[in-house]
């Protein structure tokens, strides 16, 4: 398969690819953001710094007034209203206080990973679809 017909089925690969890519990621953001988390203050045990965060070790109680620790990655975020790295704080999960991130929204950084490549594939399915119109009508123009 060559030419037009060749374009069209890489770009419908595309599109579909890019459908699910950007529904699947979408509803894992959503399920992400809906975990209800209750804010606790946290002490830092241990930090290790990686290229775009650090990777912190904390301590901080769970229901019965035990210390738990856990360990998570916290993402360096330059944005308004949001610190930059561990604040001090823990969002744990009500039903699972072992569950804890640093932020409230959740563990959404996958989900909105396939989004963004998602979408990536929508621009190259229509790139490629727009092309093969341009090839399909320059081969009937000769």
């Amino acid at each position: 398969m060559t030419g037009p017909a060749a374009l069209i089925t890489l770009a419908t690969a595309c599109l579909v690819a890019g459908v699910v890519l950007v529904v699947v990621g979408l509803v894992r953001v959503s399920r992400a953001r809906a975990v209800d988390r209750v804010r606790l203050p946290a002490r830092l045990v241990s930090r290790t710094w990686a290229v775009s965060g650090s990777q912190v070790v904390v301590e901080y109680p769970a229901p019965d007034g035990s210390p738990l620790r856990a360990s998570m990655f916290v993402w360096v975020v330059r944005a308004p209203g949001m610190s930059p790295g561990f604040d001090g704080t823990v969002w744990a999960a009500r039903d699972d206080p072992s569950d804890v991130t640093p932020r409230r929204q959740g563990r959404t950084a996958t989900g909105a990973f396939l989004a963004v490549l998602g979408g990536a594939l929508l621009a190259v399915s229509s790139g490629l679809g727009i092309t093969a119109l341009g090839v399909a009508a320059s081969a009937t123009a000769r």
